[in-house]
This record gives structure tokens, sequence and C-alpha cells, in this order.
């Protein structure tokens, strides 16, 4: 009875560390992808302009007020140390452009015309079949009498 209580705790205990494991692993995958699709949109630009504009906010916030704090942090006139080296960097990248891979473009081997059409050899003849659909709205015909 004991060895029993034990084998079925160890193996509970088990089931529920591979669970476990599956879970965090498919967790951390999900995370590592959207990083990477946050990263590829261009959203590192995003953060550092945000810090840049939180940094400006709070620095105006010291000086006046804040509804006049946050005009001259939108304006565009009033702009700070990073704001010109993050517009700078998000637009050589954007000059850039990305390739993965080689440096050049890939050839292909077969190059098939643009409007190709197979048409086939021969059509086979094949029995019209009627739609079904008249066949359900009449009533189905009726037996012949039967003759006594």
């Amino acid at each position: 009875m004991r060895i029993a209580r034990r084998l079925s705790r160890h193996s509970a205990s088990a089931f529920l560390h591979r669970r476990l494991a599956g879970e965090a692993f498919r967790v951390s995958s999900a995370t590592a992808c959207l990083l990477a699709i946050f990263l590829s949109a261009g959203g590192h630009w995003a953060v550092l302009q945000s810090f840049a504009y939180t940094r400006m906010l709070v620095e105006f916030a010291q000086k006046d007020s804040l509804s006049t704090a946050v005009k001259k942090t939108f304006d565009g006139h009033y702009s700070c140390s990073l704001c010109p080296k993050i517009r700078a960097g998000y637009n050589e990248e954007r000059k850039v452009p990305q390739r993965v891979g080689g440096a050049h473009s890939p050839e292909f081997i077969v190059q098939i015309p643009a409007c190709s059409f197979f048409l086939p050899a021969a059509v086979a003849d094949l029995p019209f079949v009627r739609s079904l659909s008249p066949d359900f709205l009449t009533a189905p015909p009726k037996p012949p009498p039967r003759v006594v």
C-alpha cells in the first residue's frame, strides 16, 4: 500500500514537473518570438524615443506647469540631446536595405514564363448528374395500386 502511494506521488510529481517544464518552454519561446517581432519592426526606436520624451517631460515639469511641460515636450521646438540622435539613427536604419545571408540575390536555374497554362490533352466525357435539390421539393412517387 505504501509503495503504491509513493509511486503514485512520484509519478504525479514527475508529470507536474514535465508539464511545468513544457509550459515554461512554451512561454519562453513565445516571448522570444514576440521580442524578435518587436525588434524587427523597429520597436527599439520607440523605446528610446519614449525614454527621451519622459526625460524631457520631467525636466520641463520641474520648471513649468505640467500642461506647459507637455506642450514643450511634444512641440518639436525644444528637443533634447537624444532626440536628433534617435531620429538620425532611425532614418539611417531605414535607408540601409535589409539583406539576410549573401550579398547578392539568388539566381534561379529554371525560369518559368509569367503566364503559362497547362490545358488537358483530352476532356473525358463524363455523365451529367442533375442537381438533387428539385427532387427534395416534390413528394416521393406513390407506389402503384395493389391488385387484390
